[in-house]
């Protein structure tokens, strides 16, 4: 049963979770900070970053690399190509989400041309869908970083014939058994606890382990930071404003607002006067 993270009837293993991310999000920090990270929730980012990463992006270039920090729009992929040189060899993408069909067009030149993807926080929608799976290698620039898997083109009702039989060609190619990837993002997505009036998740963070699971070999995945427990994920999720399924959990909820701690009345017989008390004869 899908459990989630809220203060009213979470289970005990949550409530611990949401303890330690109230302690550790005031140690995170950025990565290179001196502070400790207890609890390995790693560097939560700025509002500037956060602000960045939901805007429009564009591509940008230094050196061998190709850089996209925002939301993928549709004709990123016409952006891509043009600003691809026969020296390029690095993505790198800071992601929250956008256009699935551009997304899949950058991916088959990605696959192609055999370029690295390094992902400096979220990599989510086409950029978990189809640039992870496609690029050579994989790294993390820190900690902080993590992949939010989407319903892709194949699991939309208006994708086009061509659309889905070019997603198949690259998770084939790519080495990833889509049957198997469909049927986990699915298994994450389908419940939605606590009835209609919970939210539900719109994106799957994975961990090591489920990556591992989907055919992933460790050589594959071990240059990645990506959130290792329910702290870190719920911490991740809530800095960037997304509810996201995490180990079978939904994380990212804001907290709910506390009840004012009621006052207790004065104690009777304080010593005020009262004028309805009787007199002694």
């Amino acid at each position: 049963m899908r459990r989630f993270l809220t203060s009213h009837g979470f289970p005990a293993r949550a409530a611990l979770a949401l303890t330690a991310v109230t302690t550790a999000a005031t140690l995170a920090g950025c990565s290179s900070s001196a502070h400790p990270d207890p609890y390995k929730i790693g560097a939560l980012p700025t509002a500037d970053t956060v602000a960045k990463g939901h805007a429009p992006g564009h591509w940008t270039k230094e050196g061998d690399t190709l850089e996209l920090v925002g939301t993928l729009p549709a004709g990123s992929a016409a952006e891509f190509a043009a600003a691809l040189t026969p020296g390029t060899r690095t993505v790198r993408a800071t992601v929250t989400g956008g256009d699935l069909a551009d997304g899949l067009t950058i991916a088959r030149t990605i696959h192609d041309r055999k370029l690295n993807l390094v992902i400096s926080g979220p990599c989510a929608g086409p950029c978990a869908d189809y640039w992870f799976p496609a690029a050579t290698s994989r790294h993390t620039t820190g900690s902080g970083a993590w992949l939010g898997y989407v319903p892709d083109l194949s699991q939309s009702a208006t994708a086009t014939p061509q659309q889905q039989a070019a997603e198949a060609k690259l998770y084939s190619d790519s080495g990833l058994d889509g049957a198997k990837f469909h049927n986990a993002l699915d298994a994450q997505l389908r419940e939605v606890p606590g009835g209609s009036a919970a939210p539900g998740a719109k994106m799957w963070m994975p961990d090591q382990a489920d990556l591992k699971s989907l055919g992933y070999a460790d050589q594959a995945v071990k240059d990645l930071w990506l959130p290792p427990n329910l702290a870190s994920a719920n911490a991740q999720a809530r800095a960037w404003g997304q509810v996201v399924a995490y180990r079978n959990t939904l994380v990212g909820l804001s907290p709910a607002p506390q009840a004012p701690t009621p006052v207790p009345p004065p104690a009777s017989g304080s010593g005020s006067k009262s004028g309805s008390g009787s007199k002694k004869p």
